[in-house]
């Protein structure tokens, strides 16, 4: 048991070297110091809110994101186990954070019963077919007059190069569905699935995207 959980701990310190440093070299903000002008941005109500952040990792965004709903209740699923024990470990001074391990595609929750979704760096890695269950799963849980927040990865609209040759460039660090999820228009894929934007901005040279969304 104490091998499962150094194996935990490892995977997930791991992830969060690899992501602050993706963060440090794309746009020169630390992934704490990003994730706080992010929310900033784009959080627009806060509050007594229930707040579901998806694919969470090792928490480190969900406890921010906690911090903007210090009066309501945030709550982070992902599949991975390791990461889940991690953010537990690490948020136990937070109160009003929970974490569970659960499928996305399959969220144990009733219908309505968030105001806020996050999706961070998330929609990217899920296989193509489930990308469309998160996002049905998603609206499902969203109230009526909730609203999406999705950050994750894309190609730059102004790029001269050709697709095939992102594509394959992509196919080098990324698997299939990733590439192509980077490759397609993500605002209006998204708003395919009962979901209108409000606003969006791209950041590091267009190489990533934030967008909030509300319910349609």
């Amino acid at each position: 048991m104490n091998n499962h959980k150094s194996n935990y701990d490892i995977v997930a310190h791991l992830y969060s070297f690899i992501t602050g440093f993706l963060y440090i070299l794309g746009g020169g903000l630390t992934e704490k110091a990003f994730k706080k002008r992010l929310f900033t941005e784009f959080i627009l109500a806060k509050g007594k809110k229930q707040v579901l952040d998806i694919c969470c990792a090792n928490g480190k965004g969900t406890k921010h994101l906690a911090s903007y709903f210090k009066q309501g209740k945030v709550t982070g699923i992902d599949l991975n186990p390791a990461m889940i024990s991690f953010a537990i470990k690490n948020t136990k001074e937070i109160p009003n954070v929970n974490f569970l391990v659960g499928d996305c595609t399959k969220m144990d929750f009733p219908d309505n019963s968030f105001d806020f979704v996050n999706s961070f760096l998330a929609l990217h890695e899920i296989p193509t077919q489930q990308v469309k269950e998160v996002l049905k799963e998603i609206r499902r849980v969203l109230k009526d007059t909730g609203s999406l927040l999705v950050f994750d990865f894309k190609v730059p609209e102004k790029s001269t190069l050709d697709l095939n040759f992102v594509y394959y460039a992509l196919r080098l660090i990324e698997d299939e569905s990733a590439a192509r999820f980077m490759m397609i228009d993500q605002i209006k894929y998204i708003e395919t699935f009962g979901f209108k934007l409000i606003y969006s901005k791209e950041y590091h040279n267009g190489f990533t995207q934030a967008c909030l969304f509300k319910t349609d």
